[in-house]
């Protein structure tokens, strides 16, 4: 629960509410603790850093997507839109890509919010990792409390062999020459 929502919910005494403030700002700026302890003790939500990959598959998913894109000539759509590319796992991992190079991302809508299930791509810089000119993240740590990335171990597109394979086999797709 964020104290944001403690201070609007419960009705609790100015010096207990500094404390669970200074505990809560402790355990943001603090890896060791976070770790250590493993869970929030006021509401035992998990706090402790969590890893998120990467795998193969979901890369060449993207691949996939990235042609579908230039093809149609658009850089947004709905994850319903690419279902055919994707299999249970990475339709159901597509949004972890957000966090992964600033390849994919989350447009806005007139109403100047993202909407679930809705995705763009920054097609020159799928074309610089596909490409082999830009390393992306292939393993973070997330800070659970901040939503920060706190680390990151990147790589290129050479250590994802099997898509090295197709690209060297087909030629690698260049959106840029059907404008």
């Amino acid at each position: 629960m964020k104290i944001e929502q403690i201070k609007r919910e419960v009705t609790i005494s100015p010096e207990t509410l500094t404390r669970i403030t200074a505990l809560s700002e402790e355990l943001e700026r603090n890896p060791w603790l976070r770790n250590h302890l493993k869970r929030c003790p006021l509401c035992h939500s998990n706090i402790a850093d969590r890893k998120v990959a990467l795998y193969k598959e979901l890369v060449d998913a993207l691949y996939k997507v990235y042609i579908w894109c230039g093809k149609n000539r658009i850089h947004e759509f709905e994850t319903k839109d690419i279902k055919g590319f994707l299999d249970k796992s990475n339709y159901a991992r597509f949004g972890d890509l957000v966090r992964f190079g600033g390849i994919v991302y989350k447009p806005t809508g007139d109403d100047g919010e993202t909407h679930k299930a809705s995705f763009g791509i920054n097609m020159s810089r799928a074309k610089e990792f596909f490409s082999g000119q830009r390393e992306i993240p292939v393993q973070i740590t997330l800070n659970q409390i901040t939503n920060e990335i706190i680390d990151a171990h990147y790589v290129k597109i050479g250590d994802f062999p099997k898509l090295i394979n197709l690209i060297t086999a087909e030629g690698l797709y260049d959106y840029e020459k059907l404008f």
